[in-house]
């Protein structure tokens, strides 16, 4: 977001970052520059299409949304617990007969990284069940077509837009994607 003045006239413009810093990032961004007005319309005509399809897409985004979050690693990271528990187990006994343990040691180092891995998994899984829960909770509420840009529900609703030469891909925080041809 950057201010233009046009003989004393400011006007407000959305361009790519890299051209804005062309110098600094050595990359020519070949995205259009879109003015605020614009943009905030390309926001509210993805917003509405969203909700004028609301119920068709709630039913299949909860199930697929759901499908994929329940348990992704439950069975893995129980699999790693028994792994564990059982390197764990020859690790005490080597240690109390005097053997070396270094190898087990490291076999259990990277077993627990997995885990933790695993684990930060299913609770990203989560920060995306919330946010899904937000917007259908909002299409919920939602009975008419947003007739005015509201920037908290922007930020609330949409993770990106895209800008192309003919069209904007605006992706919502739940990952659906609308194209808007502008």
């Amino acid at each position: 977001r950057t201010h233009w003045d046009i003989r004393g006239r400011k006007e407000i413009v959305w361009r790519c970052v890299s051209r804005l810093y062309k110098k600094k990032s050595d990359i020519d961004c070949p995205a259009r520059t879109l003015k605020e007005p614009e943009l905030q319309e390309t926001v509210l005509q993805a917003v509405n299409e969203l909700i004028a399809e609301k119920d068709g897409l709630l039913s299949r985004l909860i199930d697929s949304i759901e499908q994929g979050l329940s348990g992704r690693n439950a069975e893995k990271v129980l699999e790693l617990d028994k792994r564990l528990e059982t390197l764990e187990k020859a690790l005490i006994e080597k240690a109390n007969a005097g053997q070396g343990y270094g190898e087990l040691t490291e076999q259990i180092d990277a077993l627990q990284e997995e885990k933790q891995k695993l684990l930060l998994e299913d609770a990203n899984g989560e920060g995306l069940r919330q946010r899904m829960k937000e917007i259908v909770e909002f299409l919920k509420r939602q009975e008419t077509a947003v007739a005015e840009y509201d920037e908290g529900l922007v930020r609330k609703l949409i993770e990106r837009i895209t800008v192309y030469d003919d069209r904007c891909d605006v992706e919502f925080k739940s990952g659906i994607v609308i194209e808007v041809y502008v």
